[in-house]
């Protein structure tokens, strides 16, 4: 018999399953199969454990004090350095960080190329970054999920009006007389796409014609697609870059070829971020912190309404 109060190490160990698979099972969290989850409890009954809080764990979805579990920040993105250069992710940890006070839970940010096949130790809850538009994969749809972005079918997701904020940037272009207008997009992502799709709609009302070159969200590849703009319009006179790491690659091509920004180009980027702010860069402010953080809330508490959309909000600067 033992001579203290038996602890959820102590379950996990009899029952024969890691700590957080013995937490899962007492909480009644996804990633734990019915045989699992009984022979957990089973053994609790049997060796007279009590969790503080499970009653409340089970009504609200949260997990209680007894286990410490985590909320994983998948982001998909094919670049090795997206971490350090590009400033959205640190201010969706930001946000997530904020939801996640007083929670008795770990953040963790795992970086990957594409989608991984299989999910072999699922987190307490997941919010997905750049996941592309297909039929969810099967550890997409395993609890609680939610997206940055919309994405598969049935996933709630948090998203900034990328449309609006697209629309936002080429009204301000042609208000503002410019007529030799290109764009370096984003890659065929729900939110590249749908600032694509604003942005756009807005020229072919205005029946001006844009020079379009496609980019991946970094500086290397807007660079070098601004070089080529130049080379097909020589007399541009404006660029809307679909984020602001994309600015700094246009920004820098102009520089190099000799153009003044905003006397002979005008720029404006996408997000709104310090980057944006260090270079005087028009650009499209999208709640980025808000966004994680609502994508959180909904985590811990999946009564919630889906967030849907955020608005966004165009900040003029000096580049335009």
């Amino acid at each position: 018999m033992m001579d203290r109060r038996p602890r959820l190490t102590d379950v996990a160990r009899v029952a024969g399953v890691s700590r957080a698979t013995a937490s899962r099972a007492m909480n009644g969290a996804y990633g734990v199969s019915d045989d699992v989850r009984q022979r957990v409890r089973d053994v609790a009954d049997r060796l007279g454990f009590e969790p503080h809080g499970v009653a409340r764990a089970l009504a609200t979805g949260r997990v209680s004090a007894g286990g410490r579990e985590r909320v994983e920040v998948l982001v998909v993105d094919p670049d090795p350095h997206a971490l350090s250069a590009k400033p959205f992710y640190g201010r969706v940890l930001t946000g997530a960080m904020r939801a996640l006070s007083g929670q008795d839970l770990a953040l963790e940010l795992k970086l990957v190329t594409a989608p991984p096949a299989q999910d072999p130790d699922p987190p307490f809850g997941r919010v997905l970054i750049n996941m592309p538009l297909l039929p969810g994969a099967a550890y997409a749809r395993r609890g609680r999920t939610v997206a940055l972005g919309e994405t598969a079918p049935g996933i709630p997701f948090v998203s900034p009006d990328n449309d609006g904020g697209g629309h936002q940037a080429a009204v301000h272009l042609v208000a503002t007389g410019r007529r030799r207008v290109g764009a370096v997009f984003g890659p065929a992502t729900p939110c590249a796409l749908e600032r694509r799709t604003g942005f756009l709609r807005v020229m072919t009302a205005a029946q001006q014609a844009v020079t379009v070159a496609d980019g991946d969200f970094t500086r290397r590849t807007a660079y070098a697609a601004t070089q080529e703009l130049l080379a097909r319009v020589p007399t541009l006179d404006a660029v809307f870059a679909a984020c602001d790491v994309t600015a700094m690659g246009v920004l820098q091509a102009l520089r190099e070829a000799g153009r003044r920004v905003p006397d002979d180009v005008a720029v404006v980027g996408f997000d709104g971020s310090t980057l944006a702010e260090a270079a005087d860069l028009s650009s499209v402010y999208q709640p980025v912190e808000e966004q994680a953080a609502a994508a959180v809330r909904r985590l811990l508490d999946p009564s919630l309404p889906s967030p849907g959309r955020l608005p966004t909000a165009l900040t003029v600067r000096g580049s335009s």
